[in-house]
């Protein structure tokens, strides 16, 4: 069964606006699949093959100039060495638009490469996994399963894959592979149980002495680690928000994986009476509901989104901020919201003589709308995605 990804028609449109598109994203999010369908017409080169990654590496400009047409160069992170030609190659035929489709799975090192070689002539697209719109979309059976199956394409589109043996092979790939080619890692066993104590600490902020001492490694290795993560596409730092509203803010970020569903298995949560009961299903369903507001309205923490937390304790669970409007949202797991536990007019009155404010709770409601109510906007993200500042 094919998933209809909402990224394609940008992927489109850049492709007939730039030489180059880079399609980045965590490893089995879909990259080659979607491309694949898109461009069915272009010559597709993979570098997961040791022989055309010696080839490219031997002679960069021999390999590049056999490709005549369209051609997508799929996990080109493998060799570097091709940026600087591809560069020259491309300034050739700078009205050329679309020719060169890249995918790689360690964004920050790609991005350092396209930044000193294809500046000004490529787009760059992250694909991150299934989101609860497309499989809605898409009339996917039994969407509910997404609170803790995730949104990995494999998982929706074969009816036979065992939740168990996806993640697990997912696992001992991403360690026993990809981690290799970013960081060094001596005990591999050590890896597994740090995944695993970061699951646990979802939604919380980062103290890498707390961390490292539950793993059993020096602080300066889960730095390390976590970069290696967030490189690869596997979690997301979301930054606190700044702003000069007299108040002591905190200034360490907190924790999400990009996919729930990743999570939920390093927790043993496999099933809906596990998901039901599990002590950190409110901090699950906040990861979702992060990751549904950057999946289909493409916010960037750090740009857009970011969290609020003063030292005493006084948080919101994600602040958007698009120009001179903030939106408060709250995520709250259960169907019915206890307005005591809100923080919104305790924080609202700190930012509305700069911002135009809107409150919003994320919860689990029967309604497939956005509903508005007195005092802030109520949403379920399993059942419809929610727009910032849009009219109900």
């Amino acid at each position: 069964m094919w998933i209809e990804r909402e990224v394609k028609t940008r992927i489109n449109r850049s492709a007939g606006s730039r030489p180059v598109v880079l399609l980045t994203g965590a490893r089995q999010t879909g990259k080659s699949s979607l491309l694949k369908r898109l461009f069915p017409e272009c010559r597709y080169i993979t570098f997961d093959y040791i022989r055309q990654v010696e080839a490219a590496k031997e002679s960069p400009q021999q390999f590049l100039r056999q490709c005549d047409g369209p051609t997508i160069l799929d996990e080109i992170q493998y060799v570097p060495e091709l940026f600087r030609e591809l560069k020259i190659q491309v300034d050739k035929e700078r009205d050329t638009y679309g020719k060169w489709i890249i995918t790689g799975s360690q964004r920050f090192e790609l991005m350092e490469q396209v930044s000193e070689s294809l500046a000004g002539r490529i787009t760059v697209i992250n694909l991150e996994t299934l989101s609860a719109m497309e499989l809605r979309e898409s009339k996917v059976e039994r969407t509910a399963d997404f609170l803790w199956r995730g949104g990995y394409p494999e998982l929706w589109s074969n009816p036979y894959l065992e939740l168990e043996d996806f993640f697990e092979n997912y696992l001992r790939t991403y360690i026993e592979r990809d981690l290799k080619q970013i960081v060094e890692v001596k005990n591999l066993n050590d890896f597994r149980r740090f995944f695993r104590v970061l699951a646990v600490r979802i939604g919380q902020l980062i103290n890498y002495r707390d961390i490292a001492k539950d793993v059993g490694v020096a602080d300066v290795t889960v730095k390390r680690w976590l970069h290696a993560l967030e490189m690869g596409g596997l979690i997301t730092l979301l930054p606190p928000f700044f702003a000069n509203i007299g108040k002591r803010l905190v200034k360490a970020p907190k924790l999400y994986f990009n996919d729930h569903g990743l999570a939920c298995y390093l927790l043993g949560i496999v099933e809906a009476e596990t998901w039901s009961a599990h002590t950190h299903r409110g901090n699950l369903w906040e990861n979702l509901v992060l990751m549904e507001l950057i999946k289909n309205n493409h916010l960037l923490p750090g740009r857009e989104l970011f969290f609020y937390r003063d030292q005493n304790g006084v948080e919101v669970d994600f602040i958007i901020e698009q120009g001179n409007k903030i939106t408060l949202l709250e995520a709250k797991s259960g169907e019915k919201v206890d307005n005591r536990k809100l923080n919104f007019k305790k924080i609202a009155p700190l930012l509305n003589e700069k911002y135009q404010i809107e409150c919003v709770v994320a919860h689990s409601p029967l309604d497939d709308i956005v509903v508005e109510l007195k005092n802030y906007k109520s949403y379920n993200p399993l059942k419809v995605n929610f727009i910032p500042f849009k009219q109900v």
